[in-house]
């Protein structure tokens, strides 16, 4: 539309002021130019929202047809260049061959209308200028179009990215939840179910029970605070074979016993490191509770000379079959933990040999 704005400016401009009403059909001119103009916004973006060739095609010939009459009762051929923005609109409306077909017929409505009038004798050049100006358009339409492709192409990726990284904060938050809250919500119900089935014959025992329970309450949220605050800063934290010998501690007077052993020389490892271990010896221990039938627990922390930090996580109860390992939150959100942290999990077992855990971590 700038195209046709500036074209007409010219023609007013440049008319000689005696030949301005007498060669100049303005009252013809001026409405079939708003006409022009008005079809050219509306008519096209019409068009464009159909997506239908038929109604293309057909907008595109009338604005054609309008043109070329406009260019009859214009002065000495000076309004041709009206005619270029229709190969631009064809290059978006129309299918390629079409398109082409119509950039060709603006091709001739321009360089005919400049051969047809005195002032502009010279055919050959005029059509070699007009379409020197269609292909001008033509290819700037094309780079503006994928341009806009491009772009929209980013925000349909961007937002993608934004779905993706909902999905994992979500994987991310129930990990943490089912990790933490779920053993110790477990172990306290133990606790206060072992309380309940004993403070009648021996309310001392029960009283201890019950204590505990609120102890591992206590420490459950302890466990959330360390967990936020893990997850919000960087930094070293020390102890974690300590915090390990907690866990330990907090399971002796269940069904099962468990021996922890301490190789290497302790060290501070990374905040997340800390919290992946912290993590996996309470997944494990819940496992053994819920499906091991276990005897007895091995629980190793190794410090490696090479900088990689070993849990090992041993039972002697039924073990199981691959079928059914694997496909829980527990284990995947260990594996998984692992991974983020470029380290590894694996574990093997087998029907009544027992269930064996090894996670290495990078410190």
């Amino acid at each position: 539309m700038a195209v046709i704005a500036a074209a007409y400016g010219t023609l007013i401009a440049l008319t000689p002021r005696t030949a301005m009403m007498r060669e100049v059909a303005w009252p013809q001119l001026l409405p079939l130019s708003g006409l022009y103009l008005v079809l050219g916004i509306w008519g096209f973006d019409y068009a464009r929202r159909r997506s239908s060739v038929p109604i293309s095609l057909a907008y595109l010939l009338i604005e054609f047809a309008i043109g070329m009459r406009i260019n009859t009762l214009a002065w000495e051929g000076s309004l041709p260049l009206i005619l270029l923005p229709l190969a631009a609109q064809a290059v978006v409306l129309l299918p390629r061959v079409l398109a082409a077909g119509m950039c060709i017929l603006v091709i001739a409505g321009v360089s005919g209308n400049l051969s047809w009038v005195p002032a502009w004798p010279h055919w050959l050049r005029n059509i070699a200028q007009a379409t020197a100006a269609v292909v001008f358009v033509v290819v700037y339409v094309g780079v503006a179009q994928r341009e806009r492709e491009a772009r929209q192409r980013t925000e349909a990726l961007a937002a993608e990215v934004a779905q993706l990284a909902a999905a994992n904060e979500r994987n991310r938050m129930a990990r943490e939840i089912h990790d933490t809250l779920g053993h110790y919500l477990t172990v306290i119900h133990v606790q206060l179910e072992a309380a309940r089935a004993v403070i009648g014959r021996d309310p001392e025992r029960g009283m201890l029970a019950v204590t505990r329970a609120q102890a591992l309450a206590k420490d459950g949220l302890t466990a959330v605070r360390q967990s936020v605050k893990a997850l919000r800063e960087e930094g070293s934290v020390d102890g974690i074979a300590e915090q390990i010998a907690s866990l330990v501690d907090s399971v002796r007077d269940e069904r099962f016993s468990v021996a922890l052993t301490i190789l290497g020389t302790p060290r501070p490892v990374s905040a997340a490191v800390a919290l992946a271990l912290h993590r996996t010896t309470l997944e494990a221990l819940t496992n053994v509770r819920k499906h091991a039938n276990a005897a007895n627990v091995e629980i190793e922390l190794a410090f490696r000379d090479n900088g990689l930090v070993q849990l090992r996580v041993h039972d002697d109860g039924k073990g199981a079959v691959e079928e059914t390992v694997g496909t829980g939150f527990g284990l995947r959100g260990i594996r998984e933990r692992a991974e983020q942290l470029k380290g590894r999990a694996s574990y093997r077992m087998a029907p009544n040999e027992g269930f064996t855990l090894d996670v290495e971590l990078p410190a």
